[in-house]
């Protein structure tokens, strides 16, 4: 039975131009066989016809907000949250639509297990006219469909392999954010990732294997974001923000458990040696965005060398003194990024066309069109 004034589950819709959606989506949620369950839908105006397909509602448990002026999607998101009443909460893109049973298989497992903080699911892509994409039409088709892992491993996993988890997919408990707040809106290509780090560090995840989700992709013309030499800038740059952060309060036996097999040294180490770890992690990326690791691994290793007992750590336990820094910071420049190698391989990977290992950026593009971007 729906609870209207104290639901458990509140289930928020940022609404911006998917007039030709938003019906679909709404719909996804009204006939879930979970009832107990609010619908907050802000709509972050929108110049279609959202707003009037999204009246034609009539249904109690629906809460429904209009912004006069666009604020952005993170803006519109943590809106949302703020007025949620919800134990738990669900995220739905306007554009997207939920399979039925979702919510009863995800609420089972959080009132269940109470260790577990988040419950994501896997998820189906879809075009425009709600066709199914397989791997054939689109490569990362099966980017959602992830083993569970424990926090370590999924903290190395976006460390050296970047986002793999459908935000939309989520139920997460809502004293999180209260822990963590909400969503930075500082940051526009890339504000799930940075939650996910964060939010990782101290809490247990379950990922559905089943696809609840219909995940739609829209073709690129039609992409607010599109694929321009600014949104591919502020991606970098924001992952140089989340990168720079990402071990802060990571837990030594975390640390351990995700990391211990990149280490350069082995057996049991001491706090100022994993400290060493930890900068040195940040040269074993071996990609296209390696400088911007190597970027932060600089700046580490400067750090650590100011202080003398590390410096000492450095030299003993790591045969790493001044000349082996110093033959770093000469062969790789902090500021002329033209001139190194691996930033000329992403310029002719570029102009050649797609390549594997650079899914995240395209894939982000997509993710944050749908979800975190701006009118």
């Amino acid at each position: 039975m729906n609870n209207i004034q104290n639901p458990k589950v509140s289930v928020i819709i940022p609404s911006y131009n998917h007039g030709d959606y938003i019906k679909e989506a709404i719909e996804s949620v009204l006939v879930q066989d979970y009832t107990d369950f609010e619908l907050i839908i802000v709509d972050d105006a929108s110049s279609d016809q959202s707003v009037e397909v999204i009246s034609t509602f009539h249904d109690p448990r629906i809460k429904f907000h209009k912004f006069i002026e666009n604020k952005g999607a993170v803006e519109t998101l943590n809106y949302g949250i703020k007025l949620s009443r919800g134990n738990y909460i669900a995220l739905l893109n306007s554009d997207d639509s939920w399979e039925k049973g979702k919510l009863s298989a995800q609420v089972k497992i959080l009132d269940e297990d109470p260790q577990i903080g988040i419950v994501f699911t896997n998820a189906s892509f879809i075009d425009e006219n709600n066709q199914i994409l397989n791997k054939k039409d689109y490569p990362w088709a099966d980017v959602f469909l992830q083993p569970n892992r424990e926090s370590g491993e999924w903290l190395e996993k976006f460390f050296f392999e970047l986002n793999c988890i459908c935000h939309p997919s989520m139920l997460i408990r809502k004293e999180l954010y209260s822990r963590h707040d909400l969503y930075n809106p500082g940051l526009r290509q890339l504000p799930d990732f940075s939650m996910w780090v964060n939010l990782f560090k101290y809490t247990n995840i379950r990922v559905l294997e089943e696809p609840f989700v219909r995940f739609r992709i829209l073709s690129q013309d039609r992409n607010t974001s599109a694929d321009t030499s600014i949104n591919r800038t502020r991606n970098r740059n924001e992952l140089y923000f989340i990168m720079h952060d990402f071990f802060d309060n990571v837990s030594d036996e975390i640390f351990i458990k995700g990391f211990q097999k990149h280490f350069r040294k082995s057996g049991l180490l001491s706090q100022e040696e994993l400290l060493c770890e930890r900068a040195f992690m940040y040269f074993n990326i071996q990609n296209e965005i390696a400088h911007i690791y190597k970027l932060i691994g600089i700046k580490k290793i400067n750090d650590l060398m100011a202080i003398p007992k590390l410096k000492t750590v450095l030299e003993e336990s790591y045969n790493f003194s001044d000349k082996e820094f110093f033959e770093i910071t000469g062969s790789f420049s902090l500021f002329d990024y033209g001139e190194h190698p691996v930033v000329n391989t992403v310029i002719k990977s570029a102009k050649s066309g797609l390549r594997k290992n650079q899914f995240f950026f395209k894939l982000a593009r997509k993710l944050y069109h749908k979800m975190f971007r701006q009118g």
